[in-house]
């Protein structure tokens, strides 16, 4: 490798921290306003159907989130000796911040007296990660690989981009307050990822005659394509009261990019390499309910197919080799979210929410890579009309996952042992009306 037997210098880029409850998904168009009724520029994301209103809509769109989390790998569990238990085991930790910016243009205008479309264009990076673990400075130097810390035979470093460029079209029948709308999305994939590897998938340090054994792979400069639809129906039969659907479609994305091997002292290897990125459908609920002349209410609800991600192999596309083996096993979750909407007075709007999410991820395999637990939510922010066609957006949200312990972990070598993740998320919305 361009690279040590035992450390990887990679440049990874990122957009942000591994977020929400459906792994990597950061999209957070609106904060707190965000959902399928959206009737905002960003509804080129949530829901296309709303796109159908007279006018031109800019919406800018820019979020920084921050994520803290811990592994504890447990010695006794994982079956590490005592004399390598420095190496092995004990905790690590990942703490990141990132910057993700959006934008969304619509254009709305009447066709008949009875109808009105809406035709929009946006760019979106609604699924991404980057995970730097911290290095153990304190690992013992009889073992090189350990200063990238316990968690590296999961993760050292990732990154993943999702850039979804996206133009959609939206039809609305005002006597009937129906509208609905499609958008083919067309998802740019980078990917690249190194962690700790052996020959046999364990995690000696040595071999038999002495010999360092513990090597490292890395997946670089990962690139695939593909084009989905999102499609969503909107049903306003009052001005205080509205429903939506949405969905979005999933993919598999084949990502080709090179494998670097380099296994204890034996020469590197390259491959050109392909791993399977399971992205799932998704579709979501909500409601805009008027209970009163100073108060929305606002419930959504969220199924997301993640079954479809049972486990993620990279291969050696010249001769169909396992280089890389991750189980995942992932199981469907489900989300429910309540959003209260407090008019202030003319100009200014308060908003609040909670919410709960199940996590993709079952205990026996979780690890410190692409893997979350059950997480709960809440948030507060406001929007203020700047003036008769400009409006400031902003939300605070808090991210809490709940604490896992794995104690029959199916990954190799296995990653048994305590996690911890809390994800903060603040959001920016400029929209421009005209």
């Amino acid at each position: 490798m361009r690279r040590t037997p035992w450390m990887v210098a990679a440049t990874l880029v990122g957009a942000a921290t591994l977020a929400h409850a459906n792994p990597f998904f950061i999209g957070r168009y609106g904060g707190l306003r965000e959902g399928p009724t959206d009737p905002g520029p960003f509804s080129m994301y949530w829901n296309p159907a709303g796109l159908a209103r007279p006018g031109l809509h800019i919406g800018l769109h820019l979020q920084a989130l921050s994520r803290a989390a811990t592994y504890d790998r447990d010695a006794e569990s994982n079956g590490v000796p005592a004399e390598v238990a420095d190496a092995n085991a004990g905790e690590a930790t990942v703490s990141a911040f990132g910057v993700v910016p959006a934008v969304a243009v619509g254009y709305g205008f009447e066709i008949t007296n009875d109808f009105v479309m809406g035709v929009g264009a946006g760019a979106f990076v609604a699924r991404a990660g980057a995970a730097s673990w911290d290095t153990d400075l304190a690992a013992p130097e009889a073992y090189p690989g350990a200063v990238d810390g316990p968690q590296r035979w999961a993760a050292i470093n990732t990154s993943l981009i999702i850039f979804s460029p996206t133009c959609g079209v939206g039809l609305a029948h005002k006597p009937s307050g129906l509208s609905v709308g499609l958008a083919p999305v067309f998802n740019v994939v980078t990917l690249s990822t190194v962690r700790a590897r052996n020959p046999d998938r364990t995690e000696r340090l040595f071999d038999q005659s002495g010999q360092l054994a513990e090597g490292r792979i890395l997946f670089e400069d990962g690139e695939a394509f593909g084009v989905t639809l999102t499609a969503g129906a909107k049903w306003q039969p009052a001005d205080d009261l509205a429903f939506a659907v949405s969905w979005h479609q999933g993919a598999t994305y084949k990502v080709n990019g090179n494998a670097y091997v380099t296994f204890g002292v034996a020469p590197e290897t390259t491959a050109k390499a392909q791993i399977p990125l399971q992205v799932p459908d998704t579709v979501r609920l909500g409601a805009d309910i008027g209970a009163t002349s100073w108060l929305v209410v606002r419930p959504l609800a969220e199924w997301t197919d993640w079954s479809v991600m049972d486990r993620q192999v990279a291969t050696n596309k010249a001769n169909g080799e396992p280089l890389l083996v991750i189980e995942r096993d992932f199981e469907d979750t489900l989300a429910a979210k309540l959003r209260l909407d407090f008019l202030v007075d003319p100009r200014w709007i308060v908003h609040v929410g909670a919410g709960y999410e199940t996590g993709a991820t079952p205990a026996r395999t979780h690890e410190p890579g692409l893997a979350e637990s059950d997480s709960w939510q809440v948030g507060a922010g406001f929007t203020v009309d700047l003036s008769e066609s400009l409006r400031l957006s902003s939300s605070y949200i808090l991210q809490q996952f709940l604490d896992v312990d794995v104690d029959d972990s199916l990954q190799k070598p296995s990653v048994n042992g305590h996690y911890t993740d809390r994800r903060q998320y603040v959001t920016l919305d400029l929209e421009i009306l005209l």
